[in-house]
């Protein structure tokens, strides 16, 4: 690792050479010794430089480098070489005078080197903007017509903030052998043995703690759905990880084996099904002059934390136990330059045509993104979109990222739906005495609607109530303590407003045919809804009259037939196609 890194810093200062060179030839061998000690210098601050910012070896970067490099040396040797003195006529009085020309080192050099530099940046600055449609081509785009469908929290779990479970962490921390030298790392959400958790190791909190433990004792694990979950601490003796110091720096570990990728965010902890520890770290290619990057070429570094063995991976290639190859980072790139670019960079600053910013209120990048598992237990990256317009509270849309393939799912309510800001606010006006504040908020489809689903934190991050908001209709919202209750409690007051199963795919609706065991008939304002239970079936069916005027004649003993959305572990439906014989007209 060590004589990899001297290559690297060779590359990086190879150029500063030439001005030495230069100034011994033109001085005719003279001031070797001062330019190898001047150079010696540059290379070891460089050196220094590349060890604790391990910059990607490309182009780019090499040509900023070697350029600052060379400049800064011909600096030196400018005002460090002696004034040349051009001998003159002799005075009258037999002395001879003499004429400064100047510094000994040409001044043109140092200029020259500086234009060089300035073009060098005007030049990267152009490819870059000029390339934006490219590297828009390559963002991998699937528009949605729905909203991903929130069936159950067993099939789509709903995560607790992540400031609720670093609470609960640290509070158990004091099972963990000498707590006193360790503080949490990032939290990190993943699929482990089919549950959705949250995983931190444990981080070092000095040079000092490392010189004298040099490794983390394990991790700490808890259930991100379960609100009655506490963290377990789980034994694996870690060498590697981000807050060590020298070759044990999990960043610069992998850094040493992938010095020609740049990278994309920090390093994330998962956990393997066997318990082994690894560092994801997602890579990416700069090309040419400009850096520029491109959404569809990630590698993916993994290091084993106990034994600091490094592999880079092509994405595809990935091991199937790591959710997230590619990180939050990456998801927030990809949501700012799809929502800003999608119409040109001119369009970006002028007009604004289809611009859209995604919002801040993920619990990850500093709010970017929020992540949640679909029905096949495959981690997304979760944002909405608004206008750049702050007097506006809309959603322009918002975006599921794959974290294991990249793919975009973009999503549009062609009737408008309130953003994430809109659904914060609502959400903290619930209980305003209390002062909780509105966090994670996530759209799902429910029964057709889409639909915020909020947690509401105490001023410590502790979990307090879910809250469920129609995104289309500020008026639905429904709050409660599990995230099952208030699921049911909330399609119970979409069945009895006006709202309907049109979004709901016919595939997705269920054909019942029985006998009428029980009958209510709920009056609210202007709105009737009839609920009934059929015999040999313990589920809720709940139905608008509005949408069926013959439903308000139905009674115990009436054999029906209807269609209607049935989700599994919930005990409500709503009823579409409500027949009722002899008496619904044929």
């Amino acid at each position: 690792m060590f004589l990899n890194l001297l290559g690297i810093t060779f590359i990086f200062t190879a150029l500063g050479l030439l001005p030495i060179i230069y100034d011994i030839v033109r001085r005719k061998g003279q001031g070797v010794k001062k330019g190898m000690i001047i150079y010696l210098f540059f290379f070891i601050c460089s050196f220094i430089f590349v060890y604790w910012m391990t910059p990607p070896q490309n182009l780019s970067s090499i040509i900023s480098s070697n350029l600052t490099v060379a400049f800064l040396i011909s600096l030196v040797l400018f005002f460090s070489s002696p004034i040349e003195k051009i001998a003159g006529p002799i005075s009258g009085k037999g002395v001879r005078n003499f004429q400064f020309k100047g510094f000994g080192f040409p001044a043109k050099i140092p200029v020259l080197i500086l234009v060089i530099g300035i073009l060098f940046a005007a030049a990267s600055a152009v490819l870059r903007i000029t390339s934006i449609n490219n590297v828009y081509d390559t963002i991998q785009v699937k528009k949605v017509s729905k909203t991903e469908e929130l069936r159950s929290t067993e099939e789509t779990p709903i995560a607790i903030s992540t400031a609720s479970a670093r609470n609960k962490m640290r509070k158990m921390m004091s099972v963990v052998p000498n707590s006193n030298v360790y503080d949490l790392g990032t939290i990190t959400a993943q699929n482990v043995d089919g549950d959705y958790v949250y995983v931190a190791s444990l981080e070092f909190k000095g040079l000092t703690k490392w010189f004298k433990f040099r490794e983390s004792p394990g991790y700490l694990i808890i259930s991100a759905t379960d609100i009655n979950a506490q963290p377990k601490f789980v034994k694996s003796k870690m060498k590697y990880i981000p807050t060590a110091y020298l070759n044990y720096d999990a960043g610069r570990k992998i850094y040493s084996e992938a010095t020609q990728y740049a990278n994309v965010g920090a390093v994330n902890l998962e956990i393997a099904n066997d318990g082994t520890p690894y560092y994801v770290q997602t890579l990416t290619k700069e090309y040419g002059i400009s850096g520029i990057t491109y959404f569809n070429r990630y590698k993916v570094a993994l290091l084993n934390a106990v034994t600091g063995d490094v592999k880079v991976y092509d994405l595809k290639d990935v091991p199937k136990f790591v959710d997230a190859p590619l990180t939050s980072k990456v998801a927030q790139e990809m949501n700012q330059f799809y929502g800003k670019y999608g119409d040109g960079w001119w369009n970006s600053f002028f007009g604004q045509k289809n611009v859209k910013e995604p919002t801040d209120n993920g619990i990850y990048s500093n709010g970017a993104v929020t992540p949640l598992l679909d029905k096949k237990d495959n981690l997304l990256y979760f944002t909405d979109f608004t206008s750049p317009d702050s007097s506006q509270d809309s959603a322009l849309g918002y975006s599921l990222i794959n974290a294991r393939t990249g793919v975009l799912q973009y999503y549009r309510d062609k009737k408008g739906m309130m953003d994430s800001d809109g659904a914060i606010s609502v959400a903290s006006k619930i209980y305003p005495e209390k002062k909780w504040k509105a966090r994670m908020p996530i759209l799902y489809n429910v029964s057709g609607t889409p639909t915020w689903v909020i947690s509401l934190l105490d001023s410590n991050g502790i979990f307090k109530k879910y809250v469920y908001l129609s995104a289309i209709d500020s008026d639905i919202l429904v709050d409660g303590d599990t995230a099952q209750g208030t699921l049911d409690a909330y399609r119970t007051q979409l069945a009895t407003t006006d709202s309907s199963n049109n979004n709901v795919a016919a595939s997705d609706l269920t054909e019942f045919s029985g006998v009428v065991r029980r009958v209510n008939l709920n009056t609210n304002g202007t709105t009737t809804t009839v609920s009934f239970l059929l015999e040999n079936d313990e589920t809720i069916f709940i139905m608008n009259t509005s949408n069926n005027l013959y439903s308000i004649f139905l009674e115990v003993g009436d054999t029906v037939s209807f269609k209607a959305n049935v989700i599994k572990g919930q005990t409500t439906a709503t009823v579409e196609d409500l027949t009722i014989q002899n008496v619904t007209p044929e």
